[in-house]
């Protein structure tokens, strides 16, 4: 109901209190001014007509009061319950609430216990009433707030019985001060009785629930203390787990964009010291106070400080490839790259031939085995699949003895040995002929070194290949021309970690083929047994054919920059040995169609066998 209609409603009654008082004295002045009349008229028998009229007058004076005052109470009634209804709404309370001040009862067993009753020995008896009381004493507190903050500023002021509601909210409020409990006894035979009243404020209330050793037995406390001791160290140890997994993220996140293969090593060796030192050592540590903290934070402030470095580099360097200035330096270039975009094209084929041979790099989870929780993020560490991760007795007999090791844990089954041999051998050749490839490609560069004035020195200087890469030079770097073999071993714990490569130069290459040999049967030793393609028999073919190719006639003396290969004339597929009478030299060219025709060949044939 609105304050308006409160508003008429209350001056109706005010109205109708008014003619209540004034009924009586009306009605009175009424009836004697009859019975006077009837005296002046001096009619017969007159007296008796003055003491009917007066006591008719009397009873409906009586009654028309009773009927007016009954009507009165009625809507003062009905207009003192719509303005409560209508104040308890106004202050956003449903009902009056706490209307005595007790909020809890208690019995006791005699009237001393009453008397020595207190606060810390009603809540010692049940764990439960500590919580109720709280929970009591918040939702007195926003009561109080609902009703301070209507009686601050409300519309309600300039009604008539609006102090009659003031002074019972404020009597009612009164109960919301402190959480009450009474305490008493009485007798079995109801004769003797005593009580208290306790009287616990919302301050003593904060006490008990911050300072749980109040309502603790000593054993209780020490248990208390432990628990939180220990729940501080988790809560520790969490927020130490999540500055590890914000470094491990933001690898991951910019792990598969690095543009430098040297950066992603780092990477994948600061994540793995970030494990080591960190993720252990967070485990370990016993105590909130230890030392040991200030040493992993800076740890951990210095790994993540080199990740950044690491990917605000390359973040760089992306945007130096997405500029304008890169896109005009490419456009020169591609120009000038045309007549040489077949041969790097062809250069890219050879390196993933050799990455065929040895294989690509795979994601492993570098964390499934640290972390039993899984408190820590999954790291995507790249790794060479030629990874033998063995026990220190067996690493200590590797470093001695490497080829026989390489043979052992990466050439297991010797049905693939033949397989194997002839791969290795084709990589001898194919690595060759990526060498002399390399020199050409620096050879290129240098033509158009003039149109790179431009580029910014931080560009050359930690991305040199990629750039050339991005403007159509064949990439051969040592990572491509060097494939190694790796041991590694890491103890239990993981603190002691050692590793060394087997590097396969060509020399390498050549005693590992023998040792492959040696392994064979003689009938599958006789049928794979061939010289192999090295580097002198290579540069004697050459000479032989005066670095010319025997199919189209170039030569290094017409383009000094010609890449030339040995062909064998009879394919080794097709039982052709590495002869000199079944050796030839090819440009890259010639060599490259020949290559295609043998393979079409081979799918027509492989055709025409379904066919039969």
């Amino acid at each position: 109901m609105t304050y308006d209609i409160l508003h008429s409603k209350e001056k109706n009654c005010r109205t109708l209190n008014v003619f209540r008082i004034l009924s009586i004295p009306v009605l009175t002045v009424i009836v004697f001014l009859i019975a006077f009349i009837t005296a002046i008229i001096g009619a017969d028998g007159y007296e008796s007509t003055i003491v009917f009229i007066i006591f008719i007058g009397t009873i409906v004076i009586i009654v028309s009061y009773a009927i007016i005052n009954s009507i009165y109470k009625r809507k003062k009634r009905k207009l003192y319950d719509a303005i409560e209804q209508s104040i308890l709404q106004a202050a956003g309370v449903s009902e009056w609430q706490f209307l005595t001040d007790c909020d809890y009862t208690i019995r006791l067993n005699s009237r001393q216990a009453v008397d020595h009753y207190d606060d810390l020995k009603f809540f010692k008896e049940d764990e439960t009433r500590l919580s109720d009381a709280i929970s009591l004493m918040k939702l007195k507190q926003e009561y109080k707030k609902s009703f301070q903050k209507f009686l601050k500023n409300n519309e309600y002021t300039t009604l008539k019985t609006y102090p009659l509601f003031v002074n019972k909210i404020e009597n009612n409020l009164l109960n919301t001060d402190c959480y009450y409990v009474f305490a008493i006894y009485i007798s079995p035979s109801g004769r003797s009785q005593n009580s208290a009243k306790l009287s616990i404020t919302k301050k003593r209330l904060r006490e008990f629930e911050e300072d749980k050793s109040l309502l603790m037995s000593k054993g209780e406390y020490n248990k208390y203390i432990k628990a939180q001791e220990s729940e501080k160290l988790s809560k520790k140890q969490q927020d130490y787990y999540g500055r590890v997994n914000d470094v491990i993220d933001l690898a991951n996140e910019n792990k598969d964009s690095l543009v430098n293969k040297s950066d992603a090593d780092e990477l994948d060796k600061l994540v793995s010291l970030l494990f080591d030192r960190t993720v252990n050592s967070i485990k370990k540590i016993k105590t909130c106070d230890s030392e040991e903290w200030e040493i992993i934070e800076k740890y951990i402030s210095d790994i993540d400080e080199r990740v950044r470095k690491i990917t605000d580099k390359n973040t760089r360097i992306l945007e130096y490839y997405a500029s304008d200035e890169f896109a005009k330096i490419k456009l020169t270039c591609d120009t000038l790259m045309n007549t040489q975009r077949e041969f790097n094209e062809y250069i890219d084929e050879k390196v993933k031939s050799i990455s065929e041979l040895f294989g690509t790099n795979v994601i492993r989870n570098e964390t499934t085995n640290e972390d039993e929780f899984n408190y820590i993020h999954t790291y995507k560490k790249s790794i060479t699949p030629f990874t033998a991760e063995v026990s220190s007795t067996v690493f200590a007999s590797a470093e001695n003895n490497p080829l026989d090791y390489v043979v052992k844990h990466f050439y297991p089954n010797k049905g693939r040995y033949p397989e194997q041999i002839r791969k290795l051998q084709l990589l001898v050749e194919e690595l060759e002929t990526l060498k002399e490839a390399k020199t050409i490609i620096e050879n290129y560069k240098k033509d158009i070194q003039q149109y790179l004035s431009d580029v910014p020195s931080f560009i050359m200087e930690n991305d040199e290949d990629g750039f050339y890469a991005r403007l159509g030079f064949a990439t051969i770097n040592e990572n491509t021309l060097t494939v190694e073999y790796k041991f590694a071993y890491t103890s239990n714990s993981g603190r002691a970690q050692r590793y060394f490569t087997v590097p396969m130069t060509e020399e390498t290459i050549i005693s590992l083929i023998e040792m492959l040999e040696s392994k064979l049967t003689m009938s599958a030793f006789t049928k794979e047994q061939r010289s192999l393609m090295t580097s002198k028999l290579r540069l004697q073919i050459k000479e032989r054919d005066n670095y010319t190719c025997k199919h189209c006639g170039n030569s290094i003396h017409k383009e000094p920059n010609l890449l030339l290969e040995i062909d064998h004339i009879i394919p080794v597929s097709k039982g052709g040995c590495t002869r000199e009478d079944n050796l030839q030299t090819l440009c890259w060219k010639c060599n490259r169609n020949k290559s295609n025709k043998l393979q079409q060949n081979e799918i027509l044939s492989g055709i025409d066998d379904k066919d039969d």
